[in-house]
């Protein structure tokens, strides 16, 4: 193969492929621009999410889950250690550190918005408002999650049966549905 009057040979293709990748491997060195975004989305994600707050959903999260683990422990004939909770959340906070959550959660806020956009959330979450906001979102979001979880237990096996993924045990059961979700609601 030529290209513009030079061999091109699998290891010279390689080596411009590496080349390539390794000045996309770290774009906002390249783009300052990313960089911006990133600092600006870290400022962001540290006022809608301190550590604080972080560690409350892990309690509130243990707190969801510590009835289901409680149960089947009792169903094994087993008894949980008194400090469970605690553990649990030293094994969570080990397991997904706040450092960690936020650097994902910065970087996700720069992929999605501009830098003019990341300094307009950053001046409402720095007013009485946006930090309400940031404060009891994480509390909102815990009752909203509970509330699902108690719902989908009692709606999800009908809704599976209407949409042929279980079955009633019946001969000749109806065909399964496919309904889009705006069009169900529409027809409620």
């Amino acid at each position: 193969m030529r290209a513009a009057g030079r061999s091109c040979s699998p290891r010279g293709m390689h080596s411009a492929l590496l080349v390539l990748l390794l000045a996309g491997a770290e774009p906002s060195a390249n783009h300052p621009e990313l960089a911006e975004q990133r600092a600006l989305a870290l400022q962001l994600v540290e006022l809608v999410q301190p550590e604080s707050s972080y560690r409350a959903g892990l309690q509130q999260m243990m707190d969801q889950m510590l009835p289901s683990l409680e149960a089947q422990a009792r169903a094994s004939g087993k008894t949980l250690p008194v400090d469970t909770r605690q553990r649990m959340n030293a094994v969570l906070l080990e397991v997904v550190p706040y450092g960690e959550m936020k650097q994902w959660s910065a970087e996700i806020y720069a992929q999605r918005f501009t830098a003019a956009e990341l300094k307009q959330l950053l001046t409402f979450y720095r007013t009485p408002v946006g930090r309400k906001l940031a404060s009891k979102l994480p509390e909102i979001m815990g009752e909203a999650g509970k509330k699902v979880s108690e719902v989908i237990p009692q709606r999800l096996p009908a809704a599976l049966k209407r949409h042929g993924l279980l079955s009633d045990g019946k001969e000749g059961s109806a065909p399964p549905r496919s309904v889009e979700p705006a069009k169900q609601q529409q027809k409620l």
